[in-house]
């Protein structure tokens, strides 16, 4: 469930994942060119839905492409684990695994083995992230201060901070979380009153460093749920 709207990191993947211009036809890799397979990769924590999805997504000459359902002995594996196929009419073929709650930290090694007996290894290191405090309440001349448990510095992640009352929303992007925290200016607030909520996304695009010419990425979403602070006037 998104429960807001985020500026995207890319907008190109955000495209390739949301738009009706991706096909949800579905193919088999063995009709096709292993050069143009392309792997888009994505990692999704909802902490309102308490889940974790992983997702790999195997396509036709680009991100856009035909989906493609992997012919024996081409195969698929996260940490040696195979992943179940899905064939769906709106998204076509994927393969995904479901974690109750929040993925466990650590390493995850995505392995794609094509037709040609080419091998494509890419890692991903994994953490979760907390809210450690913020203040329930403000005074006007006060910054909003966030702690966290995590400090996503150094993994082409951004947190963005959404902060909003009836009427109008502030918004701020930190492409740099230092020291596990954020701090909205108090200037940025004046145009917000009373009870505020206060919703933050983490968000990571990487190219992969091992892919065919039609290319890859890891898409990496973690999602808080909202929280309160209240401004007084």
């Amino acid at each position: 469930m998104k429960l807001f709207r985020f500026k995207v990191i890319a907008v190109a993947v955000v495209i390739s994942l949301a738009s009706s211009c991706a096909s949800n036809e579905i193919g088999h890799s063995k009709d096709v060119n292993q050069n143009e397979i392309c792997q888009t990769y994505t990692v999704e924590y909802s902490e309102a839905d308490d889940k974790t999805e992983v997702t790999a997504f195997f396509r036709f000459a680009g991100p856009n492409g035909t989906t493609l359902i992997l012919d024996n002995p081409s195969t698929f594996t996260i940490n040696n684990e195979k992943l179940k196929l899905h064939q769906t009419e709106s998204r076509g073929a994927y393969y995904s695994k479901t974690y109750k709650g929040k993925m466990p930290e650590g390493e995850y090694v995505f392995r794609f083995l094509d037709l040609d007996g080419k091998e494509f290894t890419n890692k991903l290191n994994w953490t979760n992230m907390g809210v450690d405090s913020v203040s329930a309440s403000l005074n006007r001349n006060e910054n909003l201060v966030i702690l966290f448990t995590d400090d996503p510095e150094g993994r082409n992640e951004e947190v963005t901070v959404e902060i909003s009352d009836t009427a109008n929303t502030v918004t701020e992007t930190f492409k740099h979380v230092r020291k596990n925290r954020v701090v909205i200016k108090a200037d940025k607030l004046q145009s917000l009153h009373g009870k505020l909520n206060i919703n933050i996304r983490r968000q990571g695009y990487t190219q992969l460093k091992q892919h065919t010419k039609a290319g890859g990425y890891f898409f990496t979403d973690y999602e808080l749920r909202p929280m309160h602070v209240t401004i007084a006037d």
